[in-house]
Parts: C-alpha cells; structure tokens; sequence
C-alpha cells in the first residue's frame, strides 16, 4: 500500500508531508538522502530539502521545494528535527516561527544532511 502525500504552501514554495508515495518501512530502511532524493523525482523536482519531525531521520517527513533564488521566511509544520538538503544552497533553521536571528538554530551546507539540531532542538522556520 502506498502512501498520499499531503500538499500544502508555506511560506517559501511548496512542502510536501507524508513519505511522498513510500511507505513508512521503505522509508525508515533507506539511508536519508536516497529516501529524499526519491520523494524529490516522485515530485520531478530537481532541487529540495527533506525535514523530519524526529532526529536521524525519523518521524514525518516533509520535501521542502521551488524556493531556488529567494531569502523569504517559511514556517515548519511539523517542527524539524533532523534534515537533507538536496540543493545548491545553504538553508539556514531557526527556532520557532518568523525566521529571527536570536532564534537561529543551525545551517545545513549544499549536498549535505544532519541527523539532528541538537539534543532536544526543533527548527519551527528556515529560509
């Protein structure tokens, strides 16, 4: 049985929730970049960023896309704990909403992942 992804707009593109057509067992077994990289072809995305709602890539996912070129806010819903980022960009998270600087959290480079924001940390925005 395959999962429906969810589609909704956020602040900055588009997000996709859900495991975007994987079931949830694939998704667990695969290492985090394939599993995003896949959800971004389902999409016939080139470019995207992959969230989860847990750290190490567990929980819901969310496939972040079509921001290429723009420095605008975008609200996490579900807060991210863990992310890929499959872009020629570095994607700066920040805690809670609204994207401010006192409130900055980490910064994931082009090509790269991280299994978690830090001990207890949820990113609620990015850009």
């Amino acid at each position: 049985m395959r999962s429906r992804p969810v589609i909704a707009l956020i602040g900055i593109g588009m997000a996709v929730t859900g495991v975007a057509g994987l079931t949830a067992t694939t998704a667990a077994a695969e290492d985090p970049t394939t599993t995003c990289r896949k959800a971004l072809d389902e999409l016939e995305e080139t470019y995207g960023i992959c969230t989860w709602s847990e750290q190490n890539f567990r929980g819901e996912m969310t496939v972040l896309t079509n921001f290429q070129g723009t420095d605008k806010c975008g609200n996490l819903s579900p807060t991210a704990k863990s992310a890929v980022n499959l872009s020629d960009e570095e994607h700066l998270f920040y805690r809670f909403t609204k994207c401010q600087e006192k409130n900055f959290l980490t910064s994931i480079e082009p090509w790269e992942s991280q299994a978690t924001f830090g001990p207890s940390a949820a990113a609620g925005s990015w850009r």
